[in-house]
C-alpha cells in the first residue's frame, strides 16, 4: 500500500504567538501499515538537523507505480 505522508518542518521565521512556522512537505511511502509509515518516517527524518512532525498520514488509493524502476520494460525504446 502507499501513504501519504505530511511533514510539518520548522523553519526560523515566527509565527504572531513566537512559535516556528512549518513548511509542509508531502511524501508517498510504500508500506504495510501505518505503522510501518511511521517507522519509515522517523527514520528517514533522523538525518535531517530541523525539527519536524508527522502531521498526518492517509493511504492512497493506487495499486502501483509505472516508473523505471519498477517497469523498466515499458520504457524501452522500439
Amino acid at each position: 500500500m502507499y501513504y501519504l505522508v505530511t511533514v510539518g518542518y520548522e523553519t526560523e521565521q515566527l509565527d504572531r504567538n513566537g512559535d516556528p512556522r512549518l513548511q509542509k512537505v508531502k511524501y508517498i511511502v510504500e508500506a504495510e501499515s501505518v505503522e510501518e509509515t511511521t517507522i519509515i518516517m522517523g527514520q528517514y527524518r533522523d538525518g535531517d538537523a530541523r525539527g519536524s512532525d508527522v502531521l498526518s498520514i492517509t493511504q492512497m488509493p493506487i495499486e502501483c507505480i509505472i516508473d523505471p524502476k519498477n517497469r523498466p520494460e515499458f520504457y524501452k525504446k522500439k
